[in-house]
């Protein structure tokens, strides 16, 4: 609570005359409690979620930048459709109410309403960036939640107001920003985006470079491509896999070994959003890159023999490149497809001794957890390898992930464990 202000409380009545606030368990996060408008009695509507909205959509329209951004930020937990927060009102009301803030004269009111519409922009922010490839294009990001765009873009409603901003003598930070908001509306022109390429500002270079994969002229990606700021450069390879236009496959080709280490790692990143098919010939010629575990298990996963030996190599080592993108750990993956491999060999392989190699390789693994451990003992015990079901239950006895009442039950059923 802020001295000054008053609130709206959502409360119970526990006693005559007293109440006590519905929730109270989150000590970082508004719960039962939010600002409201002015000190004067709520009349606007007959439910609670109606008074809320009068509250803030009131709230938008103060001078106090402070007050109209808290009330952008509650409309948009309290509206959020991508399965996140909270859905007490309609997204579609809650853009209408935010958009004249976009032309706001104050930067930061201005910032967090352009962004309310870049939402489903796969080219806005770093972060969510490998989610939009996992989403987008035909490749596997282990681990890597994915991200679709709207059918009916958000910024499709404020093109008109994105656009003036986009031209304005806004920060480049802000017309960076309603560029890439704008070009999944697909309401800019080539000509635009080739302008805005020209612009002395970085920001606004990077987002027409990312906003010119929406796009069929590739010229401004190629031109970006030699470019001397990093930032157009990777700006340029994450642009070819939103693409997914086969045709610029080679260009990752020189981009892998950039001098830059975040433009290698964009360059991987949009290699692996493409399909396998597409992308081995490419991913071959750089298994022994940084980049090469993830290329490995990419190709592995299709077809896992060829890459016994590196699958191998990568749970013993457990590399993890730098600036990688997160998800699943590559060792971790290359665990999984081995195992999966393993598992499908005919039962004489694993008595003949023709897979020890392999399976020594999945008891080198660093367990993070105890799933996949049942998983290679209940293996052994199928496939009647008695003695080095025993010999491995030993070896990881005292590791901190060993449960011991969870390797009886495997005994006790081991196809349960090998679905």
């Amino acid at each position: 609570f802020v001295v000054g202000r008053t609130y709206i409380v959502l409360a119970t009545r526990v006693a005559r005359g007293t109440y006590d606030q519905l929730s109270k368990s989150f000590t970082g996060w508004d719960e039962s409690v939010l600002p409201a408008a002015d000190a004067k009695p709520l009349h606007a509507g007959t439910t609670v979620t109606q008074a809320v909205w009068g509250a803030l959509v009131a709230q938008l329209k103060s001078p106090n930048s402070a007050v109209a951004l808290k009330a952008i930020d509650l409309l948009d937990e309290m509206s959020d459709d991508w399965g996140l927060r909270a859905k007490d009102f309609d997204r579609s009301q809650v853009l209408a109410a935010i958009q004249p803030l976009i032309a706001a004269k104050n930067t930061a009111v201005s910032t967090a309403a352009i962004k309310e519409f870049a939402m489903d922009s796969s080219y806005t922010d770093d972060w969510s960036t490998v989610q939009w490839l996992a989403g987008i294009g035909k490749g596997t990001f282990p681990g890597v939640a994915v991200r679709k765009a709207h059918a009916v873009p958000l910024a499709h409603s404020a093109a008109r107001l994105l656009l003036r901003v986009a031209k304005s003598e806004a920060s480049p930070k802000v017309r960076a920003l309603a560029i890439t908001a704008l070009a999944g509306s697909h309401a800019i022109s080539r000509a635009t985006i080739a302008e805005w390429f020209r612009d002395p500002s970085i920001a606004v270079r990077k987002a027409a470079v990312l906003a010119s994969a929406a796009i069929l002229d590739r010229t401004i990606i190629r031109a970006a491509l030699s470019n001397g700021s990093p930032e157009i450069r990777r700006a340029a390879a994450l642009a070819i896999g939103f693409t997914q236009d086969t045709r610029l496959l080679p260009l990752l080709s020189n981009l892998l070994t950039d001098p830059s280490q975040k433009v290698r790692a964009a360059a991987a990143m949009s290699l692996i959003s493409y399909g396998p098919a597409e992308a081995a010939p490419l991913m071959r010629a750089n298994l022994t890159s940084q980049f090469g575990p993830l290329f490995v298990n990419a190709l592995a996963r299709r077809n896992p023999q060829p890459y016994l030996p590196l699958l191998a190599r990568i749970i013993q080592h457990q590399p993890q490149p730098a600036d990688w993108w997160g998800g699943e750990l590559p060792a971790d993956d290359s665990w999984k497809i081995l195992f999966d491999y393993i598992k499908s060999c005919p039962a004489d392989e694993f008595t003949s001794g023709a897979l020890n190699r392999w399976l020594d390789a999945l008891e080198r693994s660093q367990w993070f957890g105890s799933f996949e451990p049942q998983e290679l003992y209940a293996l052994y015990l199928q496939r009647g390898l008695v003695s080095r079901a025993r010999h491995f239950r030993d070896m990881i006895r005292k590791s901190p992930i060993y449960i011991n009442s969870m390797f009886n039950r495997v005994e006790r059923d081991p196809a349960a464990y090998l679905q």
